[in-house]
């Protein structure tokens, strides 16, 4: 929520968040439960496994086809990858599987029932990870977030949390704290017009940022839309490369942070 004393850098999920394409592949991972949370687990090769894990946190799809293959993807790269799914079984698909034409949705009540509780399910499940990952002290935890998980990644950037560098797309729920209190390298990749995060509020997040010398990057997308990231329409050649070029950043900025470590 914000305040007087922390106004808002990216506002609230919004209809732009059910926009963009729903994706075709057979997922490699498996569901386990960690915490009493389901969690997708998506388990690197061993020739390519780099020993670490990465922290996935969903946009409002929660645990779902596009999440899933995208989740894959970073395991390909080399990391154990986690994703929680904070929605506790109601992710917006199950509701409906065209939620932003459909009369009988209601977003706005979906999106209230489950604003706190994403918090205190994100909080616990990152606990219950590092424990069960993390007990030798070698194994190093990045995040990534969309939208709806973009803050949590922050979060985990913050002096007690796990992670060693985070990246996030087009984010929803943030205020200046989650950018300010961040103590670990983080990536933006952001469409340019983006009614959740526009350019007043970029430029906002990074003049926070360099203020307070945070180590960070932001790339800026033309031509694409909120959740392009996650949800980009594969048969338009520059929506893919888009969404390609983003989630490559991602992996690059966390095999450099990672090596500085």
């Amino acid at each position: 929520m914000s305040t007087v004393e922390d106004p808002v850098l990216a506002k609230p999920a919004g209809l732009c968040c059910l926009r963009g394409s729903i994706h075709s592949g057979e997922p490699a991972g498996k569901v386990i439960q960690i915490g009493g949370v389901d969690t997708y687990v998506a388990t690197p090769d061993e020739k390519t496994a780099n020993g670490h894990v990465l922290l996935f946190f969903p946009d409002a799809f929660g645990l779902h086809i596009n999440n899933f293959l995208m989740m894959d993807a970073f395991a390909a790269s080399g990391y154990l990858t986690l994703g929680v799914d904070y929605f506790a079984g109601d992710p917006i698909w199950k509701h409906s599987q065209n939620p932003l034409n459909d009369p009988n949705f209601a977003f706005e009540s979906w999106k209230n029932k489950h604003m706190a509780s994403t918090d205190s399910i994100s909080a616990k499940w990152v606990k219950d990870v590092e424990a069960a990952y993390g007990k030798d002290g070698q194994v190093k935890f990045v995040a990534a977030g969309h939208c709806w998980g973009a803050r949590f990644v922050c979060t985990q950037l913050f002096k007690d949390g796990i992670c060693k560098a985070g990246a996030i797309a087009h984010p929803s729920f943030m205020n200046q704290s989650h950018v300010r209190n961040i103590e670990a390298p983080i990536l933006f990749s952001v469409a340019n017009v983006d009614s959740l995060f526009m350019a007043e509020q970029r430029s906002k997040a990074v003049e926070i940022m360099t203020e307070g010398k945070k180590k960070f990057n932001m790339q800026v997308f033309s031509n694409v839309g909120h959740g392009f990231a996650s949800r980009a329409f594969l048969s338009d050649p520059y929506e893919k490369w888009a969404k390609e070029t983003s989630f490559k950043s991602f992996v690059d900025w966390f095999e450099f942070w990672l090596s500085a470590a």
